[in-house]
């Protein structure tokens, strides 16, 4: 047990002392270092192409489910992009880990995010089974042509529809936008088989017959 004192108020200038049991609190240095080591030691992709596996078998069920069907419903993928498809690691670490908005969005604008490999193969096997792709992403809509340009340079050759964050979306969590969009795209008559990202809130909110998070302990967004 240790006790610690806090200043209560300037005015005042009045010490407040309490009796704590004193958790260990890592140094924030030492936390950047296990990021790096979590990613370059290969534990990274272990647990995403884990996530991946049980994506493809159960993706792999429902289309063989669904060719048996006399009236084959029309199967369809919902993605996240950052951190889900792409990856910003080589832009965090030269941040930090830290940065702002802006520094994100700049980086964002170089289109330069190489493919989770993974996710990509994923990608590939929906495609090849004639199940059709979206992309849901918490971007601006002023950013649709570089994100176009970073999924193509990336392999990600086509898609049914980008979807990008509207311009003046003032909601607390993205899931009102993000669940907002599934629901149109089950509008089209989709099922949307998996929806796949790195956030919680890529997921909440239902209109998807199965979500697959992904790890990602380098940022949250509500």
């Amino acid at each position: 047990m240790r006790k610690i004192c806090l200043v209560a108020t300037i005015v005042t200038s009045s010490l407040v002392c309490f009796t704590a049991n004193a958790k260990a609190v890592p140094n924030l240095p030492e936390v950047k270092k296990e990021l790096v080591q979590y990613h370059d030691s290969g534990e990274y992709k272990k647990q995403v192409q884990a996530v991946v596996d049980k994506a493809t078998e159960y993706l792999k069920k429902r289309i063989t489910e669904n060719n048996k069907l006399s009236q084959p419903k029309k199967l369809a993928v919902v993605f996240d992009i950052d951190e889900t498809v792409l990856s910003n690691y080589i832009h965090m670490k030269e941040l930090s880990f830290g940065g702002t908005l802006k520094d994100f969005r700049l980086n964002e604008f170089k289109a330069d995010d190489p493919a989770i490999i993974p996710v990509r193969n994923f990608y590939e096997f929906a495609e090849d089974n004639g199940v059709a792709v979206f992309f849901v992403t918490g971007r601006k809509e002023d950013e649709r042509s570089v994100t176009e340009r970073n999924l193509h340079n990336a392999g990600y050759s086509m898609w049914k529809k980008l979807y990008l964050k509207p311009e003046g979306y003032n909601e607390k969590s993205a899931v009102p936008y993000k669940s907002g969009i599934r629901s149109a795209i089950e509008a089209q008559g989709y099922d949307i088989v998996i929806n796949m990202g790195d956030q919680k809130s890529d997921l909440l909110g239902g209109h998807a017959d199965a979500d697959f998070k992904l790890p990602n302990p380098y940022y949250y967004i509500p």
